[in-house]
């Protein structure tokens, strides 16, 4: 039967984060694992999930994946050969929000006859295809994922990315969790110590949550990045300072600050370049436009590249000088903070949430308050050019 995973307070792994590698026993099959996640956009979460697909021991784990819809998420998971399956939630779902129950007045209505169909879809699919354990990555899918694995009659594990509390969830969705957590999961396993706290705040048994940080493979090589044809391909100048930001362009990742701490740094540098690498969530574009109009506004629009969406990630960070992460609200944990450090790429952070696990500020990076571009601009604590450090981030 499937082991319920012990917490593993560690960043550097081997194995997949929570679930524990055994020995090959001839002629026991691997547990069927059903991983449910509700997005299918590549952020932080889906990147993770994919790391760890590719290093779980498939002796003892068969994966398969259930989502809504295909996305750049499933191309990847299809290109790993993990089988998937649509159609969970029931669309409807997606619509809420943390903060609120969505845009239409009447749609709430539906919800629960919703999140039923959703739950009685799941379970018949657990027992139908014989999964013997429940692992969520997603918000919305620990609270649908833990009924519908309670209902199958299987064990469920979080694998949690979010920072529950009153500043990003509304006092239902608070309530959901709580009651999800406490009484429908085996094992919640946090990203980081203010993601478990958070949850232990909101009265989780502590013994429930384990922490288990996000990790890059400890064998995973620096990328060979050819800095002028990369740069080349963004027309950028090859010996520019590249200042860049990654992560979904939404309002409390910061990037009108990082666009106002450019500002600072262009008029004290004026050949330094600037980049953006992500996109806006599904639907909500004009964020984006309103950022290339304020980059204008400020007088870095020429300057300033958008990348959108994009796949080789790992190259456009170490064709750059400085990583900035500029969120503006508590970051859970900041995987792009570690893989900054991996490709020695220095990094200027802000002062907050899971970060403060991560950075040593002086020593393997530089930290800066919340939402304020002068702390990224010009001065000590500036995203300014320097030899890039091979050692950044490496204790």
């Amino acid at each position: 039967s499937p082991m319920i995973p012990p917490p593993v307070p560690a960043m550097r792994r081997t194995a997949a984060p929570g679930l524990v590698p055994r020995r090959k026993v001839p002629n026991v099959p691997p547990d069927r694992l059903l991983i449910i996640n509700h997005a299918v956009d590549l952020g932080g979460a889906e990147r993770t999930l994919l790391d760890l697909l590719d290093h779980l021991d498939r002796d003892r784990f068969s994966p398969a994946v259930a989502c809504p819809h295909e996305g750049p998420l499933t191309a990847e998971l299809a290109r790993r050969s993990i089988p998937l399956h649509f159609g969970h939630p029931r669309p409807r779902l997606l619509d809420i929000k943390r903060q609120s129950l969505g845009t239409s007045p009447l749609a709430p209505l539906a919800y629960p006859l919703d999140l039923a169909l959703t739950v009685r879809d799941l379970a018949a699919l657990i027992r139908r295809e014989r999964f013997d354990l429940v692992y969520t990555n997603s918000a919305k899918a620990d609270v649908y994922g833990s009924l519908a694995g309670r209902l199958a009659g299987r064990p469920v594990v979080w694998r949690l990315h979010d920072i529950v509390g009153p500043a990003a969830f509304s006092r239902l969705n608070l309530m959901l969790f709580r009651l999800a957590a406490t009484h429908l999961t085996d094992r919640v396993l946090a990203v980081s110590g203010v993601v478990r706290d958070a949850l232990v705040g909101l009265g989780v048994p502590a013994a429930k949550v384990g922490l288990v940080h996000n990790g890059i493979a400890t064998t995973r090589p620096q990328v060979a990045t050819d800095r002028p044809a990369v740069r080349a391909a963004w027309n950028l100048p090859a010996d520019a300072p590249l200042v860049g930001m990654v992560g979904r362009l939404v309002a409390w990742k910061g990037p009108d600050v990082f666009l106002q701490a450019a500002a600072k740094i262009a008029a004290a540098r004026p050949e330094a370049r600037f980049m953006l690498v992500g996109d806006a969530i599904y639907g909500e574009q004009d964020y984006v436009d309103r950022l290339k109009a304020l980059a204008t506004d400020l007088g870095i629009g020429e300057r300033t590249v958008f990348t959108g969406f994009r796949t080789d990630v790992d190259e456009l960070v170490a064709a750059m000088d400085v990583l900035v992460h500029a969120s503006t609200e508590p970051e859970p944990f900041g995987l792009v903070i570690i893989e900054a450090m991996h490709q020695g790429v220095p990094v200027v952070a802000t002062r907050a949430g899971g970060v403060l696990e991560i950075v040593d500020d002086g020593r393997t990076g530089l930290l800066a308050a919340p939402g304020d571009p002068g702390a990224h601009g010009p001065g000590p604590r500036a995203a300014r050019p320097s030899p890039r450090a091979s050692t950044s981030g490496k204790k």
